[in-house]
C-alpha cells in the first residue's frame, strides 16, 4: 500500500495541468506514489471529457479524490527567512557570487526586520501562512518608505527598483512552490508597483548622467599629475570598459608590440576573477599612443617594485584597486576639474557611448569598441543618443526630397524654355 501519493501539478499555478486539443483546453492530473520501498512511479488521470471550465472543475475533484485514496505526505513548513537562504542557497552554481548578493540585497526589503520601523517584515512567519493582504500593506509602506541620500536630502525607492525588488520576491515564492512549502504566489495576486501608467514609464526611461567632450577634456588636465588615475580616466571616455573589466585587467593582459589591453576577465565585487559579462566582452581593446605611453609607464613602475610578476594589476599593483578608491578619486578631480555633475563610474561607458555618437562614428563601429555582441543590443542600450539623430535625418530625408523635386522642376522648365 503506497505511503503518500505527492499531487504533481502546473509548477507555477499548482492548478491542474492543461493543453489544448483542437482549440479547447483540455485538463489532467498527474501524481507521484511512493511505497514503503521507497519505489517511486507515476500515476496519470485523463478524461476525454475533462474540457473547459467545467472539465477544470472535474480534474480538480479528481486531484481530491486521490488525495482522499491516498496518505497523502505532509505539508512542509518553512518561514520567510529560511526561505530565502535557500532559494538562494538553490542558486550556488548557477549564477555568479555577484548575481546572488545583488539577489540577496533585494530580498532583503522583504525577509529581514526593516531596521527604520517604516515597513513591517514578518521573517519569522511561515509562508503558507501570507496572505494577499499582508503583500497590499507591505507595498504601500515601502512606496512610502524615505531614505537618506547625504546628509539631509530624503527621498523614495523608484517604481523601477521596487518592481525589481517585487520580481525577486516573485521568483522566490514561485520556488517555494515548486518546492512544495507554499501552494498559491499570493505576490503574484498583488501586481507591481505603480499604476500600468508608471510601470511602462519605468520600464522605458534610460535617463544617464554623461559628461561631454570639453568636460572630459578638464578632467585630464585636472589629473595629470596623477598617472594612475589620469589613464583611467583616458581609457574610460575613450574605449568605455567597464568598471569590473578596468579591475581586473593585469600586466599579462597588455600587448606592447600590438598596443592592445585584452579583456580576459572582470572583476566581481568580492574581487574574483571570473568571466566577463558576455562572451563578445572577451576582446582586445586598440590603444592610441597616449594611452600605450601611459600604460607602458604604469607597468614599468610595477616592474620595479619587489616581487613583481605578470599577475599584478595594471591600475593598483599586486592587488586590485578597489571600487571605492576608483569613486573617491572620480569625485577628488571632478571637483578640482569644477565639473558640477555626480555621475557614477559606469556612466563613463555611456559617456563614451554619447561622445562617439556626437562625432558621426559609425555605429557598427560603436558597437566593436564597447564590445557588444551585436549592434542591436548597442541600439537597444542607447536608444535615447540616437532619438535626435532620427529626427535630423528625418530632416535631412526631407530636405533632400524637396530640393531633388525643385531640381527637376527648373531642369523641365529649361528644356521647356529650348523648344
Amino acid at each position: 500500500m503506497p505511503v503518500y501519493v505527492e499531487m504533481v501539478k502546473d509548477k507555477k499555478t499548482r492548478k491542474p495541468i492543461e493543453k489544448t486539443i483542437n482549440g479547447h483546453k483540455q485538463y489532467y492530473v498527474r501524481t507521484y506514489i511512493t511505497d514503503e520501498s521507497g519505489n517511486r512511479k507515476q500515476i496519470t488521470r485523463h478524461n476525454k471529457e475533462w474540457i473547459g471550465t467545467d472539465g477544470k472543475r472535474a480534474a480538480i475533484a479528481e486531484d481530491i479524490r486521490l488525495q482522499k485514496e491516498y496518505k497523502v505526505e505532509k505539508k512542509k513548513t518553512i518561514t520567510l527567512r529560511n526561505l530565502k537562504e535557500l532559494y538562494l542557497e538553490s542558486l550556488c552554481g548557477k549564477v555568479d557570487i555577484d548575481t546572488i548578493e545583488a539577489k540577496k540585497r533585494l530580498l532583503k526589503h522583504f525577509c529581514d526586520i526593516d531596521l527604520t520601523g517604516q515597513v513591517k517584515t514578518f521573517p519569522d512567519k511561515e509562508i503558507r501562512n501570507f496572505t494577499r493582504n499582508d503583500i497590499l500593506k507591505w507595498q504601500q509602506q515601502m512606496v512610502n518608505k524615505k531614505y537618506k541620500v547625504g546628509k539631509s536630502i530624503t527621498n523614495n525607492l523608484s517604481i523601477k527598483y521596487l518592481n525589481k525588488i517585487y520580481g525577486e520576491i516573485n521568483r522566490m515564492i514561485k520556488f517555494a512552490i515548486i518546492e512544495g512549502y507554499c501552494e498559491q504566489n499570493f505576490v503574484e495576486q498583488c501586481g507591481k508597483f505603480g499604476s500600468p501608467k508608471e510601470i511602462k514609464l519605468s520600464n522605458s526611461s534610460h535617463v544617464y548622467e554623461t559628461i561631454n567632450y570639453e568636460e572630459f577634456l578638464k578632467l585630464k588636465n585636472a589629473s595629470e599629475s596623477n598617472l594612475k588615475y589620469n589613464t583611467f580616466f583616458i581609457l574610460e571616455f575613450s574605449r568605455g570598459l567597464r568598471i569590473g573589466e578596468i579591475r581586473a585587467l593585469r600586466i599579462e593582459d597588455y600587448n606592447s608590440e600590438k598596443k592592445q589591453l585584452m579583456v580576459n576577465h572582470t572583476m566581481s565585487k568580492k574581487n574574483i576573477l571570473k568571466e566577463p559579462k558576455t562572451a563578445s566582452s572577451k576582446a582586445p581593446v586598440d590603444l592610441n599612443e597616449e594611452l600605450n605611453l601611459k600604460i607602458t609607464k604604469l607597468i614599468n613602475y610595477w616592474k620595479e617594485q619587489d616581487g613583481f610578476n605578470e599577475k599584478w594589476y595594471i591600475f593598483n599593483g599586486e592587488h586590485p584597486i578597489s571600487e571605492n578608491a576608483l569613486r573617491c578619486a572620480k569625485d577628488k578631480y571632478f571637483k578640482l576639474a569644477n565639473i558640477q555633475k555626480h555621475i557614477r563610474i559606469h556612466d563613463f561607458r555611456h559617456s563614451c557611448a554619447t561622445w562617439l555618437n556626437s562625432i558621426n562614428i559609425p555605429i557598427t563601429v560603436i558597437s566593436k569598441i564597447l564590445r557588444h555582441a551585436s549592434v542591436n543590443e548597442t541600439l537597444k542600450t542607447y536608444t535615447h543618443l540616437f532619438k535626435e539623430d532620427y529626427a535630423n535625418c528625418m530632416k535631412k530625408i526631407d530636405n533632400y526630397q524637396s530640393n531633388y523635386s525643385v531640381k527637376q522642376d527648373q531642369k523641365q522648365d529649361q528644356n521647356f524654355l529650348k523648344y
